[in-house]
């Protein structure tokens, strides 16, 4: 793979792509998306004169909402210190992810082997997903629950939800993004109940999600990867591109 082909592409659409139910604000040096209490920077291009205006500025736009937000920090972002900067005016940072990605034209990643992997279709098996979602990482997941509800009223193929059962129990769930003029196909949410990891539900996931990313039309798969999945996301084929940090305002 070309990264750095692949690293100008997701910051092309990183500065103009917006999904069903988003917004986006591109402005001079920044783009901006809100999608209902959801509010993010999802691109910068910054330098060492203008970045603490910039972010200062940031920062105030959202107070006068009354409103709190992500910095969606990549790790080549520039000037080289932004992370610093962004902390040093108050924002928090999360967990370092790497941002993995794997080309489809070398077909799945994986096969789904024995575990039962459904896209959700109907708005009962919604109540799966939260609850798995609930369960394991412990917050209210109405919001998501909500917007999944929303693309399947509107038969939207552009955030699509996948729940992985044992028996009739399920067990594991993920969501698949994808979109018209996207290259990528964006596994995100992908997460096991303690008690079935290790037993296939994971890379179960990730290759009914590639499977419809293919049919949609991704080129590639990413994927923002904690250290639990990085080494299953290597072994079947992934490479970093970069890393990212949710900055906290």
């Amino acid at each position: 793979m070309d990264l750095d082909h692949i690293r100008q592409r997701l910051d092309d659409e990183r500065r103009y792509l917006a999904r069903d139910g988003e917004t986006a604000y591109v402005l001079p040096h920044l783009t901006r998306i809100i999608n209902g209490p959801l509010r993010m920077v999802a691109w910068s291009s910054l330098d060492e004169a203008n970045a603490d205006n910039v972010i200062a500025g940031e920062i105030a736009h959202h107070r006068a909402a009354n409103a709190s937000f992500e910095w969606k920090f990549y790790s080549h972002d520039r000037p080289a210190d932004l992370l610093t900067r962004l902390q040093r005016q108050g924002l928090v940072a999360g967990a370092t992810e790497a941002v993995m990605v794997y080309d489809l034209s070398e077909g799945p990643p994986c096969a789904i082997d024995d575990c039962i992997v459904t896209h959700i279709t109907r708005p009962e098996q919604i109540e799966d997903f939260r609850g798995v979602a609930e369960e394991v990482l412990g917050k209210d997941y109405s919001f998501t629950s909500g917007q999944l509800a929303d693309a399947l009223a509107r038969c939207s193929t552009q955030h699509l939800g996948y729940v992985a059962y044992a028996g009739a129990e399920p067990v594991a769930i993920g969501r698949l993004y994808t979109h018209p003029l996207s290259a990528f196909g964006g596994l995100y949410g992908g997460t096991t109940r303690e008690t079935h990891r290790r037993r296939g539900f994971y890379r179960a996931l990730v290759a009914a999600r590639s499977a419809d990313a293919m049919e949609l039309g991704a080129r590639y798969l990413l994927v923002d990867a904690l250290p639990t999945s990085r080494p299953i996301l290597e072994r079947l084929g992934f490479q970093r591109l970069t890393d990212t940090i949710p900055c906290e305002g």
